[in-house]
C-alpha cells in the first residue's frame, strides 16, 4: 500500500480534484490530508491553506482515498475543542506548525498531548526551517514565522513526558538533520518524515553519510514515513526520495515500509 503521509490542502477550488488526479496517475492508495495556518500565504499556489472544515468535506466525499489530519492552532482559545471535534469525526492524525509562534513543549499544551495520548493518534509536526509567509491583517503590523520554535530538540523532553504519543518530525528537521535524527534515536516514539523538496530533502543523504551513516546515528527505517508535501507529483517525489533512501542504506523491503506500511500502522488502516 502506498500512502502519502504529508499533503496540505490548498484553499483553492480545484485542490482536491488535482490531488485525486495525481493519486490516480501515481498509483497512490491513500493520502493524509491537512490544512495549515489560516494566516499563511502559499506562494507557489498563490493562496492560503484550506481550513479543517474544508478538509473534512473532502475526506467525507472521498473516504476511500483521503484521511483527515486535523490542524491545531494553539494560539486559538478553543484548540482543545477543535482537536476533539475533528477526531470525533474520524480524523486520524494531528498537525502542528510551531513556526507560527509557539513552542511545542510549552506546559500549557500538556492537555493537548494528554488528549492525543488518550486517542492514540500520531502528531505530524513541522520541524526545522520554513519559508511560509504570514499575512498581517492589521496595517503597519509585520508578521513572520519563526523557525526557532521548530528546532527538533523542542520535542526531545516532550517525547519522554508523553511516551505513548507518536511524534513525527517533518523534513527530518531541515537543516537540523543531526538533531532530528538524534531525537529519534533517543526516543522510540519519535518518527522521521522525509518530505519536501530542494534543501528540505536534498541534504538528507549527504549529511547522513558525511557523518558516518548508521555508524554515527542509526536510523530505524521502521520509524520513517514519506510525504510529497505538495512539492512534486507524488510518483516523481517518491522516485526521488527512493534514491535518497537507497543512498542511506534502505533496501527494497525498508522502502516499502517508508512509502506506506509504516503509515498504515500509525493510521490504523
Amino acid at each position: 500500500m502506498l500512502i502519502d503521509f504529508h499533503y496540505h490542502c490548498a484553499d483553492a477550488a480545484d485542490a482536491v480534484d488535482e490531488l485525486l488526479k495525481d493519486m490516480d496517475a501515481s498509483g497512490m492508495d491513500k493520502t493524509l490530508l491537512m490544512g495549515g495556518p489560516t494566516d499563511a500565504y502559499w506562494e507557489y499556489r498563490q493562496c492560503g491553506f484550506a481550513s479543517n472544515e474544508r478538509v473534512a468535506k473532502a475526506v467525507k466525499a472521498h473516504p476511500d482515498r483521503l484521511i483527515g489530519n486535523v490542524y491545531i492552532e494553539p494560539r486559538e482559545p478553543d484548540f482543545l475543542g477543535t482537536l476533539k471535534r475533528y477526531l470525533d469525526q474520524g480524523f486520524r492524525a494531528v498537525k502542528l506548525f510551531p513556526p507560527v509562534g509557539f513552542s511545542p513543549d510549552e506546559e500549557r499544551l500538556h492537555p493537548l498531548y494528554e488528549e492525543i495520548e488518550r486517542r492514540e493518534v500520531p502528531v505530524l509536526a513541522h520541524a526545522g526551517q520554513t519559508n511560509i509567509k504570514l499575512i498581517s491583517k492589521e496595517p503597519k503590523v509585520r508578521k513572520a514565522t519563526d523557525s526557532r520554535f521548530s528546532n527538533p530538540m523542542n520535542f526531545d523532553q516532550l517525547a519522554r513526558l508523553f511516551p505513548k504519543v507518536i511524534f513525527v518530525l517533518a523534513h527530518m528537521g531541515y537543516p537540523f538533520f543531526t538533531e532530528a535524527m538524534s531525537v529519534a534515536h533517543a526516543n522510540e516514539n519519535v518518527y522521521l518524515d522525509i518530505s519536501g523538496s530542494g534543501p528540505w530533502t536534498d541534504g538528507i543523504p549527504l549529511v547522513f553519510n558525511a557523518l558516518g551513516g548508521h555508524h554515527y546515528i542509526p536510523i530505524d527505517f521502521k520509524r520513517v514515513v514519506w510525504g510529497s508535501d505538495n512539492t512534486l507529483p507524488q510518483a516523481e517525489h517518491m522516485a526521488r526520495m527512493g534514491t535518497y533512501l537507497r543512498l542511506m542504506g534502505a533496501g527494497s523491503e525498508e522502502r516499502k515500509l517508508i512509502f506506506g506500511e509504516n503509515a498504515k500502522r500509525l493510521l490504523k488502516i
